[in-house]
């Protein structure tokens, strides 16, 4: 018999999304459409896990999860909640609500997945699961790789020869690690994939290719990758480790950046663009928090970009990634929105300008929870001058992030080179 969970979204299309991903992995699927609706429903199946939008009407994700707590029925039932949003304070008001988990929307297929077994494992709900999904520790394996294979965590000093010093990072598909390889005795940041997710079909040769392209990367405005492989059938990533902060950490601990600082920051990035652009590369997936500030050896504060997970050489989109939903909605370009099979760096570039204008205002440039309102407004809609939300900025950076969020590629710049120029004039009016 398999296990039964229940998802809880006001939106349709999503619920449709995850139930259909659920069924095809076998799970037995219950919807219901609002947070009163959950608690009701969820009282009434005894569910195995519960998956839940945070932002709901009647009642939302929050008070229903606290609701659930209460119960009997639900007390221990585990909780995943989703949201658009990912802010700290919302995971943490989660969490102290009864959430075991999280996951920020839109999330790959993969990361739902490896969430959902990770949570009925430790519930003890994978006795009713097929014998083939369960994972068999051989005696040949070393404590690390059971560690993760139990935990989806190194608790030990030592994986594959590298040595473990601390977490740098969590998400549902990897555990990111500051460690020391053995070689140069120097400090990497190592990318350790959860079993769960390798498992997932395609999922070997599309962590191959999306890696193989950043190990080619060398530019000082991206993050080097270093090497891919596998130890014991876990597969990880090295790379550089990156002594600094992604930009969601710096607007959330900082607020808005200086004008001349962001627009310095995204000079920068743009040089990156022009880099990938000679590769015939897009990244796919521009946000706040795949970029990462540091200082250079002078002091000098550099941008980088991190995680090619969704990059695609511009030749092959014609081909799609299965168990992606979208990129990240608040930052998604219009063409990428509408599933464009010729996208080119001018999308990645939409998307830049979508993270400048959240950390120059505080404000993404359009808003809200609901996917489909916020792809919608990406494709039709035009976004408020960011003076309404920030009312002294310049006047040149406001029309820059007006022009560089255009519906159209072509209406943002001719050639990717052309968006340095237009920065410079921005940076140069401001007073």
């Amino acid at each position: 018999m398999a296990e039964k969970i229940l998802v809880v979204d006001d939106s349709k299309e999503l619920r449709t999304i995850l139930g259909a991903q659920l069924k095809k992995a076998g799970y037995e699927v219950h919807l219901a459409v609002d947070g009163q609706e959950g608690f009701e429903k969820g009282k009434e199946l005894k569910p195995n896990l519960i998956i839940m939008d945070i932002m709901m009407p009647r009642m939302d994700g929050f008070t229903a999860a606290k609701a659930m707590r209460g119960t009997s029925e639900l007390e221990n039932t585990p909780i995943i909640l989703l949201s658009a949003l990912g802010g700290e304070e919302d995971i943490v008001k989660g969490i102290e609500a009864g959430a075991d988990d999280y996951l920020v929307k839109p999330f790959k297929a993969p990361e739902l997945q490896a969430k959902v077994k990770m949570l009925l494992r430790k519930a003890g709900g994978f006795t009713n699961r097929p014998e083939k999904e369960t994972k068999v520790l051989t005696k040949g394996e070393d404590k690390s790789v059971k560690e993760i294979k139990e935990t989806g965590k190194i608790v030990s000093k030592e994986f594959a020869g590298f040595t473990i010093v601390g977490v740098l990072g969590q998400g549902g598909s990897a555990v990111v690690y500051r460690a020391i390889e053995p070689i140069h005795n120097s400090a990497i940041a190592l990318k350790v994939v959860s079993p769960f997710i390798s498992q997932s079909p395609g999922f070997v040769d599309r962590f191959q290719r999306s890696n193989e392209i950043s190990i080619r990367l060398k530019h000082p405005n991206i993050v080097k990758c270093y090497n891919i492989g596998q130890h014991q059938g876990v597969h990880f990533l090295t790379q550089e480790l990156v002594e600094g902060p992604t930009l969601d950490k710096v607007l959330d601990s900082s607020g808005p950046l200086d004008e001349k600082r962001a627009l310095g920051l995204m000079r920068q990035l743009v040089e990156a663009f022009v880099y990938l652009d000679s590769q015939a590369l897009i990244h796919r997936d521009i946000k706040p928090e795949n970029i990462f500030v540091t200082k250079d050896g002078d002091g000098r504060e550099v941008a980088k970009i991190a995680d090619f997970g969704l990059s695609r050489a511009t030749q092959d989109m014609g081909q799609t990634i299965e168990g992606h939903v979208l990129g990240t909605p608040h930052y998604i370009s219009p063409e990428q929105a509408q599933g464009a099979k010729n996208l080119d760096i001018r999308s990645d570039l939409y998307s830049l300008a979508a993270t400048f204008y959240h950390l120059l205002t505080g404000h993404t440039p359009f808003e809200g929870d609901n996917l489909s309102i916020l792809i919608v407004a990406h494709v039709s809609q035009k976004p408020k001058d960011p003076r309404e939300h920030r009312s002294n900025l310049s006047e040149g950076t406001a029309k820059l992030m007006l022009r560089l969020l255009a519906k159209t590629a072509d209406e943002r710049v001719a050639n990717i080179s052309d968006a340095i120029g237009l920065i410079d004039d921005a940076i140069a009016k401001i007073s």
